[in-house]
């Protein structure tokens, strides 16, 4: 006879799949429990009051519950915290928010307690939510933060040639180390970072989190940071994001 484990949990939901006439499987990046799947049943009907504590990108509140036998949980119960709302009424809060979300569902792991990465999007969605948001910088913070958390990072202390600490002039996600000037020649699958842009690496990585956006740049900046993020979150996780492509068409609409 199999057991019934029964949990409760804060969630965000990352994603969601028709199921039938009117269900849908989500995937839940939760507190306590990392990435879980979930069994929504009957909630796409209109009347049902877990639709909007299920839709994409909302935060709740969920009673779970699953056989020993099964990998995917079923909804019992589920109380909306937030809804993120505006992420899904802006073509481009909803492209971002879609990125951060994938990103997340392949770096957190099933079943396995991820806090940090589960604080991180709360915080970043929240942020996207905002009227002033700057978006580039949202995804820029979230994509090193997370690199962070993950143990992914490329190292950032010294030249992973020389050992130099002084005139690091790349960073190269292939072999998880910066570059130097003189040993450039050393590490052509780098790319290019200033000072500006590795002391906001630095900062992004080591900060405390309630204030890892608490520094400036300008827009130049922010964009070549969000730019270099991407490029270092495809090459260590080797994955090509289709939400990527997807925001990338989103804002060359201007």
């Amino acid at each position: 006879m199999s057991l019934l484990a029964i949990i409760d949990t804060d969630g965000i939901v990352t994603k969601e799949t028709k199921y039938g006439d009117s269900s849908r499987i989500l995937t839940v990046i939760t507190k306590n429990h990392g990435k879980i799947s979930v069994l929504a049943g009957s909630v796409r009907r209109g009347k049902s009051g877990l639709l909007t504590a299920t839709a994409l990108f909302s935060h709740s509140r969920f009673t779970l519950f699953k056989s020993g036998s099964s990998s995917l949980y079923k909804l019992n119960e589920g109380e909306l915290v937030n809804s993120f709302s505006t992420l899904r009424e802006s073509l481009e809060k909803m492209a971002f928010a879609s990125y951060l979300c994938e990103v997340t569902n392949s770096i957190v792991q099933e079943d396995a307690e991820d806090t940090e990465q589960f604080n991180l999007l709360l915080r970043c969605l929240y942020l996207l939510s905002k009227d002033d948001a700057n978006y580039e910088k949202i995804k820029a913070v979230f994509e090193f933060r997370a690199l962070t958390i993950s143990g992914m990072l490329p190292n950032l202390s010294c030249c992973g040639k020389c050992g130099s600490v002084s005139d690091i002039s790349a960073i190269n996600p292939y072999d998880g180390s910066v570059c130097c000037r003189n040993c450039l020649s050393d590490s052509p699958s780098s790319f290019p970072i200033n000072n500006s842009i590795l002391a906001a690496i630095s900062y992004i990585s080591v900060a405390d989190e309630k204030k890892i956006f608490s520094f400036n740049m300008s827009d130049n900046a922010i964009k070549y940071l969000s730019e270099l993020g991407e490029k270092c979150v495809g090459i260590l996780l080797d994955k090509k994001f289709k939400t990527l492509d997807y925001l990338r068409r989103v804002t060359a609409l201007g």
